[in-house]
């Protein structure tokens, strides 16, 4: 069936993938009723005022024979070509179900209410998001008449009338066209789709005025990558499709994302066999490569009919816009890079060397870090604003409206395209030293404000995988220093933005690096962060503490205290160097260190890193039995926080475990209800630990139904941050929670793998962490005492702690 209103081919109600040009010659040959058409008669109708070679008409007879079978279109001699189809009506006019678009409900229902404020509505959006195909869907559900104008293959001015006549299937001949066809489109109420219009805006802008003016039962529905700028003009920003988070691991979860929906679909309907849920987080970070862009999409379920989504992974990083889609696919675009060269051949010279340029960041940017990193000659700082603008209104930068979320972004397929234009100009204009220090910058402004109240709402301006891709060029040996200087840097930062395994590759190799040409202060303070606790995860150099303390400690503390070292790296160095005498052994050392620290974040009006160290004594004090002392130390916090205007959540933390150190259960309960309570902002690690070491107050003193609430809320972050630090804990608790539940083997085997974490690290049980580890060991002694499996890995362990919570919290009565 050939359904010309909606401009589709259908077989067994279900549409057959047919490019426009290939639908305009079909309905021409079927418009002649069986008789032959002269090659010049269907150029004629196919590309109406556009002059075409031979060629093209018969690529399109090959896609006609493709969909329909070889024999359904013949030669015809000295003629032309001809329908050897029997054409018959259709039973009925009622129309088959539209072809479901995956994750566009709720832009389809925008659509309806914008139409219905607006006669012009415009879905804007990058090449490949989807424009048309949201367009043919929403027109398919109309109940008026529909003409669908595809501009896409009009290159010369004056033919936007002219291909308009062509859809109204108008026989004209002199006089005034565009009169014909304002009175051909007021004949009947009429949605008129003006699809792909962002080569002529100019031109259709000031016929889509017209036909406004003159046809008031006209309705029009523009496809662009940037809007007309009529009065009027209500846009609709077409996002791609959503994608699981990087750290869904669930194969139901990431298979229910639109953009891995829209790859399984088409990979199924063309009759392969189905992807095992191993290989959905692959294939998940293939969709966000392809920043979920159907057109991507496409391609991709295209080449996973041969291949494992690995190999597709291995094979095509980075080279997507480089493949060519299928024939069957649909599109107009051969591949993403005619797709992108479509949208970059109208910039202007500064507009294309600024996308080339902003191609750098990895990640999310703000104008501002533009103008910094991106404002140098031959371009002005002052003019990159503009710039930025006019990228964002051609789709080619990301807004927020395009986004769904803050800030400005080069979608991946984008910035690799804009890489490929300009191969060395990134390290011709020495970019990425500029965004080395924007990023420090940035850093050391979040750091100083965060922690105050009157800052809650006050946003991070970089991107950690900006972070990320700088370390990686820098310590490739590009500028080692630096990499060096950003890797301590953004040991504070990864504290908020998580996880925490995905800095210790990067701090590890800054240490590995360090030689006789380092500067003191650099080396002493990724070795105290690595041998202390300035990284919160399990290292093997924590197992060398002591020859540490004894070997380089009191060098590398000389060298943090030296004029001229960044006051951040003063007070980590220090602070770490406390836990080094801490865990050796030394709890007055530590305290002198903690004390010293505190002081200088005083003088330099460091107020949350004082508060911390004031807080970290307080609890160090109460650990060693000094209550009175302890008392004092969070006196002066809290004053300080409150003089200052900081959270509270940290303060209360360390008093719950001191108030429990010292033999006040309840209180240290209600104190860590109380910081939970707040819902003030808080890094992971220091909200992983509230729920957690709340579920131990409660779970020793026999609380168990809210002792499991926390302990799974604990667990949750710590998996998705990747707190290593806490694995050991995690499992001691989780083990006593088993046993008490009944679950006596799996107690049994978590307490085992905890232990055996502990000694491994030289980790040190403190407070509840102790209590907790009597009170399992009491109770485990009268069953036999088990391994773990010997080749239990601890993510293992933990997925089957998060399934034993999710079983017991689901399902109260299984509750012993």
């Amino acid at each position: 069936m050939l359904d010309q209103v909606h401009r589709r081919l259908l077989r067994d109600g279900q549409p057959v993938p047919l490019g426009d040009r290939a639908f305009d010659l079909l309905r021409a040959l079927g418009a002649a009723d069986g008789q032959p058409v002269t090659a010049a008669d269907l150029t004629a109708q196919v590309w109406p005022g556009v002059t075409v070679s031979a060629g093209n008409l018969r690529v399109q007879v090959r896609a006609l024979r493709r969909a329909l079978g070889d024999v359904a279109i013949e030669n015809v001699p000295g003629v032309g070509y001809r329908l050897a189809l029997a054409l018959v009506a259709p039973a009925s006019l009622e129309q088959p179900v539209v072809d479901k678009l995956i994750g566009r409900g709720a832009e389809l229902e925008r659509l309806r209410d914008m139409l219905s404020q607006s006669r012009l509505v415009s879905i804007v959006g990058p090449g490949g998001v989807g424009k048309t195909s949201l367009a043919r869907a929403f027109a398919g559900g109309q109940p008026l008449r529909v003409i669908h104008v595809e501009l896409a293959p009009v290159r010369q001015p004056g033919l936007v009338p002219v291909v308009t006549a062509a859809a109204l299937s108008m026989k004209f001949v002199g006089g005034d066209l565009l009169a014909a066809v304002r009175t051909s489109l007021s004949a009947e109420p009429t949605l008129l789709v003006l699809d792909n219009a962002e080569h002529l805006l100019d031109e259709v802008a000031e016929f889509a005025d017209g036909l406004l003016s003159a046809c008031p039962d006209v309705r029009l529905l523009l496809t662009s990558r940037e809007p007309l700028g009529l009065g009027g003009e209500m846009l609709l920003h077409l996002c791609p499709l959503m994608v699981s988070p990087e750290d869904e691991t669930d194969p139901d979860a990431i298979r229910a994302s639109p953009a891995v929906r829209l790859v399984l679909r088409n990979h199924a309907r063309a009759g392969w066999p189905p992807l095992a849920d191993t290989e959905m987080p692959a294939l998940a970070r293939l969709c966000r490569h392809l920043d979920g862009l159907p057109l991507g999409l496409v391609l991709l379920a295209g080449l996973l009919r041969d291949c494992t989504v690995e190999e597709v992974v291995q094979a095509l990083e980075g080279r997507f816009q480089d493949l060519p889609l299928p024939d069957e696919a649909g599109y107009r675009h051969g591949s993403l890079t005619r797709m992108l060269d479509w949208s970059v051949e109208t910039l202007s010279a500064h507009e294309r060397l600024l996308l080339c340029r902003l191609s750098v960041f990895s990640g999310v940017w703000t104008v501002e870090q533009a103008v910094a990193v991106c404002g140098i000659a031959p371009l002005r700082s002052g003019d990159v604003p503009g710039l930025v603008a006019g990228l964002v209104a051609r789709s080619l930068v990301a807004g927020p409206g395009q986004r769904r979320e803050p800030g400005l972004r080069l979608l991946d397929t984008i910035r690799q395209y804009a890489l490929a234009l300009e191969p060395g100009l990134i390290d011709r204009d020495r970019l990425r030293p500029r965004v080395i220090d924007w990023l420090e910058k940035e850093t050391y402004r979040f750091l100083r404000i965060k922690g105050r109240v009157s800052a809650a709402n006050e946003p991070l301006r970089l991107d950690v995988a900006d972070v990320r891709s700088m370390l990686v060029w820098a310590l490739g040996g590009e500028d080692v220093l630096r990499g060096q200087e950003l890797a301590i840097i953004s040991c504070r930062l990864w504290n908020y933005i998580g996880p925490m395994n995905d800095l210790v590759q990067y701090v590890l190799r800054a240490w590995e690096l360090c030689n006789d040409q380092t500067p003191p202060h650099i080396r002493a303070t990724l070795g105290l962060l690595i041998h202390g606790e300035g990284l919160p995860v399990r290292l093997a150099q924590h197992a060398h503490r002591d020859v540490y303390a004894r070997t380089e400690l009191v060098t590398a503390l000389d060298a943090v205290r030296a004029p001229g070292v960044p006051h951040v790296m003063r007070v980590d160095g220090l602070m770490s160097g406390g836990y080094i005498h801490w865990y050796t052994g030394d709890a007055e050392a530590c305290l002198a260190l903690w004390a010293e620290a505190g002081t200088f974040a005083g003088q330099h009006e460091m107020h949350p890193d004082q508060v911390k160290l004031l807080s970290l004594a307080g609890w160090l004090r109460a650990e060693i039995g000094d209550a009175d002392g302890a008392r004092r130390e969070f006196s002066q916090a809290q004053s300080i926080a409150e003089q200052q205007g900081l959270y509270r959540n940290l303060p209360l933390l360390r008093l719950a475990d001191a108030e429990f150190n010292v033999g006040n259960h309840q209180a240290a309960i209600e104190i860590a209800r109380r910081a939970l309570s707040l819902n003030e902002p808080a890094m992971p690690v220091l909200r992983q630990t509230l729920h957690a070491n709340l579920s131990s107050y409660l779970l020793l003193c026999g609380q168990m139904d809210e002792a499991l609430v926390h302990a799974q809320a604990a667990l949750i972050i710590t998996r998705r941050i990747q707190y290593s630090f806490a694995y050991p804990w995690t499992l001691e608790r989780g083990s006593l929670l088993a046993v008490r539940m009944g679950q006596i083997e799996l107690g049994q085997k978590l307490a085992a793998l905890g232990d055996t974490l502990v000694q491994s690290g030289t980790r040190r049980r403190s407070g509840p962490e102790r209590a907790l580890h009597a009170q399992l060991t009491n109770e485990l002694r009268p069953n036999a005492e088990a391994q773990p499996p010997a080749e239990w890995p601890v993510e293992e362990a933990l997925e089957t702690l998060s399934a034993f919570y999710a079983a017991h919290l689901s399902s109260p009565s299984n509750r012993t």
